[in-house]
């Protein structure tokens, strides 16, 4: 007759934003996986790399086009043309 062993598992509480949370259950349901998998897979893949799988960066924001665009500050160079210049003449 063959023994069954179980591995102990010990418990990690994590904090965070609510429709953060919301979104990757979401997610994770249609991937067929849940939280707990997922982290253990994250913690399982660090172990073996003995590394993060993505690369911390400090300072890099990433912009939304909104605030690409409001934070434009028109250093493209625009002139203005002569109203009785021929239609069609290359303007670039």
């Amino acid at each position: 007759m063959s023994q069954v062993t179980t591995k102990q598992t010990s418990t990690i509480n994590v904090r965070v934003d609510s429709d953060v949370k919301r979104d990757l259950e979401i997610l994770l349901d249609k991937l067929g996986m849940n939280v707990s998998v997922v982290v253990n897979m994250l913690f399982r893949q660090m172990l073996m790399d003995e590394a993060l799988p993505f690369q911390p960066k400090v300072n890099h924001k990433r912009l939304t086009t909104a605030e690409r665009l409001a934070n434009y500050n028109g250093d493209y160079k625009t002139e203005e043309l002569d109203t009785d210049e021929l239609v069609g003449r290359e303007v670039f």
